[in-house]
């Protein structure tokens, strides 16, 4: 099985899948996928990967981040090692990823559809007071915060107060012994703080030499009083050490404490990637999930090998069953029969790694126990033995316990000894093989073998079609036929002598073919015209079925647009009757007012049912299109295509008759827009500001700007939501916070989409 796995390079086609991945676990489960008898698993992965290509058709992808794979650094926790800040940077990249993907969910409203998929993501349980904690002490640079302890940001507090003290001693002592130095500033040495001064006149300068010049007219002091700050700073930087080293000590037992959600979490994340891996996979080789088959057998539509160009890869059929349990396939050399045989093996195999195929949907396969390959040249150097030896070695430890639940592949059958013997060698062998009940693909130019083929109904015969007018290959199968080997014409073609050819075909027909022999042929070469012209006339039937297809969704697609046009209008009419019956029930209102049926006679006289001629429409003219209710401006008219741009700054390609002449719009009285700036000068802070879709320097000033007026309305907590996107408005924002003098705390909101603000 193993050799097998190798023979078909599945690991490569793994590579595939795994290319895609965008998490640490991922990649490890793709690393570690195990081949599965079990249908009811491979069918239950199949349905998970049908669920998610959904998800991702309907809702788009996942926001999956995860660069760690948290069960072995939390086992390296347990054995007293600590978190660096970059991996609890990752860490808290992690937790925000699953913040996203459990508000991703909130989108999904048919949840029923994507059961499984729900039961992968309840197991995310979002660590908040863990990514608040990371947050407040870890910088994106990997760097401690001073926030992250109290008595860390004293330290620090002491550290710079030191170097202070120490830049102003240092000008000091400068300034007091400037006529002796050799220089106008200090300098470091070995790490310490040093004073050029003359080597003459170094006794008078108190302190430690650290250094002389090349010529020995300087000389490199460091100040007592120097070294004595230097001594205090010193003992501070081993107190930020030891801080350090507590806070990360803090950080390794809250990350066991959270362990159980954490790994799981982790387990999950890493499953929805592998899974949208093979989404992207799918998308990019038209692949799709096949059905698994109960009994044992496959059918491949339109089946494409995945490690070559799915471009210029030829498509082909194939499929066996119950009743035809072997695939003997014929045809020229190089013309694609040892591509068919890998083609059907690394497909199988990817069934029972749950593995979209590169075919047509409506495809089924088996999950076969074995599936065992003899594929390619076994000559073997390490045990000395010929290429025909090598695979009847093979071929005997592949037949010993065979079983009616397993899939072989031969190619060359007994190839590479006396063609007599091969050819009854492999007819014994085909013979075995049906009665094992196994499934069988076998490829041979053996005629006896074909001829064997052609008379048994379990055996299915197909052959690749040779251009025997250009003599080349096409790579495409045809089902229930044998092939020719087509040796004269390719000797032919790389320029064998043609009187060297026909003297070969004469040898052949003499030694060789009987009349019989010669009779069948002629009806197989009939047989094989008839069946690509049938092939060909099923391609033209789905060229035509498609052209079909288009043709009615452009009818259809026709007949809607119809409907709504005449419901449009229908609709407008009905507006324009009911103006005209309130405009008769107003004049019948005035009619019992007044009495005066007259002038009611006079008004009713002039209302016209029918709609009135449109005006001349000019670019410029304000317009209404009718069926949309939409008003706007005409700004270009070409023949009978008119654009009109409406006032929410939309454009609409219009005909004359679609459009009707209104008022140009009136403008905004000035008494209203006084009433307005007296509503927009009123300063009142909502308890919450909304950022989503400002940029970080936009949302930083909003939110600065926002909090100055919640402090003058006496708001002792704000919220302010940045969403979840790609972070960096959220970032902003908290090193904003960071730095604000009024702000006293802040953390992520439970909705992982908002921050909350606690002011002073």
């Amino acid at each position: 099985m193993k050799k097998s796995f190798y023979i078909l390079e599945i690991n490569k086609v793994v590579e595939l899948f795994k290319k895609n991945a965008k998490t640490i676990k991922g990649i490890d489960i793709f690393n570690n996928l195990t081949l599965s008898n079990e249908k009811k698993y491979v069918i239950r992965e199949y349905k998970k990967l049908d669920e998610m290509y959904k998800l991702y058709e309907t809702y788009g992808e996942l926001p999956i981040y995860s660069k760690l794979i948290l069960a072995e650094e939390i086992n390296s926790l347990k054995l007293g090692k600590l978190l660096d800040p970059l991996k609890l940077n990752l860490l808290k990249d992690e937790i925000y990823s699953s913040f996203e993907i459990t508000s991703f969910l909130q989108k999904i409203k048919n949840k029923e559809d994507y059961k499984i998929i729900f039961e992968i993501i309840s197991k995310i349980k979002p660590c908040s007071e863990l990514y608040n904690k990371i947050n407040r002490s870890i910088g994106n640079d990997g760097s401690i915060l001073d926030s992250a302890s109290k008595e860390l940001e004293n330290v620090r507090n002491s550290l710079r107060n030191i170097d202070k003290r120490i830049h102003s001693c240092l000008l000091k002592i400068m300034d007091k012994n400037k006529d002796k130095m050799n220089g106008d500033n200090y300098v470091f040495r070995n790490g310490h703080y040093a004073i050029p001064i003359s080597t003459s006149l170094k006794s008078s300068v108190f302190g430690v030499v650290l250094d002389i010049s090349d010529s020995g007219a300087t000389t490199f002091i460091e100040p007592y009083e120097i070294a004595e700050l230097e001594n205090e700073k010193n003992i501070l930087l081993l107190k930020e050490r030891d801080e350090i080293s507590k806070i990360l000590s803090s950080f390794r037992q809250d990350v066991l404490f959270y362990s159980h959600d954490l790994i799981f979490s982790n387990e999950a994340i890493g499953e929805l990637d592998f899974l949208t891996s093979k989404v992207k996979f799918m998308k990019e080789y038209h692949a799709s999930i096949p059905n698994i088959s109960l009994k044992y057998s496959f059918n491949f539509k339109k089946a494409k090998h995945p490690l070559l160009d799915q471009n210029i890869c030829v498509a082909n059929d194939f499929l066996l069953d119950e009743n035809k349990r072997i695939l003997l396939i014929s045809g020229p050399n190089a013309g694609g029969k040892t591509v068919a045989l890998k083609t059907i093996g690394t497909l199988a195999y990817m069934v029972k790694l749950a593995l979209p195929l590169t075919l047509e949907e409506g495809s089924e396969c088996a999950v076969f126990n074995n599936i065992f390959v003899d594929i390619g040249d076994n000559q073997s150097l390490e045990n000395n033995l010929s290429t025909f030896s090598s695979q009847i070695s093979n071929v005997s430890s592949i037949l010993k316990g065979l079983t009616n639940r397993d899939l072989v592949i031969f190619d060359e059958l007994c190839n590479g000894t006396d063609p007599k013997e091969g050819e009854a060698l492999s007819i014994a062998i085909t013979k075995y093989l049906l009665n094992t009940r196994c499934l069988s693909i076998i490829s041979s130019h053996y005629s006896l073998l074909k001829k064997f083929g052609l008379e048994n109904p379990n055996v299915l015969s197909a052959s690749f079609i040779f251009d025997e007018k250009k003599i080349r290959p096409t790579f495409k199968m045809l089902l229930n036929v044998s092939g020719k080997s087509y040796g004269f014409a390719i000797a032919n073609k790389f320029g064998i002598d043609k009187e060297i050819v026909d003297e070969a075909k004469e040898i052949y027909e003499k030694n060789y073919l009987s009349e019989e022999d010669k009779r069948i042929e002629v009806i197989e070469d009939k047989e094989r015209a008839l069946s690509f012209k049938e092939e060909k006339l099923k391609n033209y039937e789905k060229r035509l079925n498609k052209e079909q297809s288009l043709i009615d969704q452009e009818k259809n697609k026709i007949k809607i647009r119809t409907e709504k046009l005449n419901q449009n209008k229908s609709e407008e009419f009905d507006r324009y009757l009911d103006a005209k019956y309130k405009e008769i029930n107003d004049i019948y209102a005035e009619f019992i007012k007044d009495k005066n049926a007259k002038k009611a006679m006079d008004k009713l006289l002039k209302i016209n049912i029918e709609e009135s001629e449109n005006e001349p429409i000019n670019i410029g003219d304000y317009v209404l299109i009718k069926g949309l209710d939409v008003k706007g401006q005409v700004t270009s008219i070409k023949g009978n295509k008119i654009i009109v741009n409406s006032s929410d700054g939309f454009s609409f390609e219009a005909s004359f008759d679609s459009l009707k002449k209104i008022p140009t719009p009136k403008q905004v009285l000035d008494n209203n827009l006084d009433i307005d700036n007296k509503i927009l000068n009123k300063t009142v802070a909502p308890s919450s500001l909304n950022l989503i879709g400002y940029h970080t320097h936009e949302g930083v000033e909003m939110m600065e700007d926002y909090i100055s007026k919640a402090l003058v309305d006496k708001k002792s907590s704000v919220k302010v939501i940045h969403g979840f996107g790609s972070g960096r408005l959220r970032q902003a924002l908290w090193e904003a916070l960071k730095k604000n003098k009024h702000v006293s705390s802040f953390s992520l909101g439970p909705d992982g989409g908002s921050t909350i603000v606690n002011l002073k």
